[in-house]
């Protein structure tokens, strides 16, 4: 289900892109403006089978060749994805590309909130203390956190 940015490159590269060209203008635009130092959100959202992977995977391509790290994770429709299935996905893949010192700067003081959310987080960095134990939403509140703070880590220039 994960599937690394150079297997969605080679796919996106190899094969021809039909329609979704506006859609596809206006990713490329935001990208920009994210690698401009303006990041956004965006999400692509519609019907199964509308080409949501497929526009991913061109932006992933282009992405790649204007120097952006790229991370993914999918949702999956169906009873039984654990919590916050996307970013387990794709902050895990990141965890597994990291040498432990590389891993630690990136996640920062986060990092035991994540690997809360990550339990493989402490396989390659096993000194993690546990965070102290708070109610459910301020938790909530420092996971988000924690996970943004490591999102806007990578998103320093030549980081990675």
């Amino acid at each position: 289900m994960l599937e690394p940015a150079s297997q969605s490159s080679s796919y996106a590269s190899s094969a021809v892109f039909v329609g979704r060209q506006r859609e596809l203008a206006e990713l490329r635009s935001a990208l920009e403006e994210s690698l401009a130092g303006r990041g956004q959100m965006i999400m692509l959202v519609g019907e199964p089978g509308i080409g949501k992977t497929r526009t991913a995977q061109e932006l992933t391509s282009y992405a790649e060749t204007q120097g952006a790290r790229v991370l993914w994770g999918r949702c999956y429709e169906e009873e039984g994805a654990p919590p916050y299935w996307p970013w387990i996905q794709s902050i895990g893949s990141f965890i597994n590309e990291q040498d432990p010192d590389q891993l630690s700067s990136a996640m920062g003081p986060g990092a035991a909130h994540i690997a809360e959310l990550i339990p493989s987080l402490r396989e390659k960095l096993p000194d993690l203390t546990d965070p102290p134990a708070l109610e459910p939403e301020p938790d909530r509140f420092r996971l988000f956190d924690s996970v943004i703070n490591f999102l806007k880590m990578l998103l320093r220039p030549n980081r990675w």
